[in-house]
């Protein structure tokens, strides 16, 4: 089966049907923080770099004060001005450098959730996509 053909009804069907891309609910700054000190936790056993789309200012803030992460190995960027080119996250999906590349309430279809997994899949690379139920920034 071609994940590119599925016809996905929302995000929650997407993530059953895969391992590479988690979408995650999240309901306040406080709850934010714990899931980027959880995710950088998990995954920095790899010793791979973990980018960070879009993150939220106050939380990253937070993960840089806390002793439980070593902040060395994130990259931060923001794409504010402009909207998320895909083709630049499928890159860093796929050649494999990161450990995982957690995007921040993106505007993605879920037809381009389907191939961000492809590369993901193709990288060993998870894909965290948070979804925030009120804005942030």
């Amino acid at each position: 089966m071609n994940i590119n053909h599925l016809n996905l009804k929302n995000q929650l069907e997407l993530v059953k049907t895969n391992n590479w891309i988690d979408v995650r609910g999240i309901e306040n700054a406080h709850q934010l923080s714990d899931q980027y000190e959880d995710i950088c936790k998990k995954h920095e056993i790899n010793k791979k770099w973990i980018l960070m789309i879009n993150p939220e200012n106050q939380s990253l803030a937070m993960l840089s004060k806390s002793n439980k992460v070593d902040i060395s190995k994130i990259l931060k960027v923001n794409t504010n001005k402009t909207k998320i080119d895909i083709k630049n996250i499928e890159f860093a999906l796929g050649n494999g450098n990161c450990a995982a590349v957690i995007l921040c309430n993106p505007s993605l279809k879920d037809d381009e959730l389907a191939q961000l997994n492809q590369y993901a899949e193709k990288g060993q690379t998870d894909c965290i996509v948070l979804k925030s139920n009120q804005q942030l920034h």
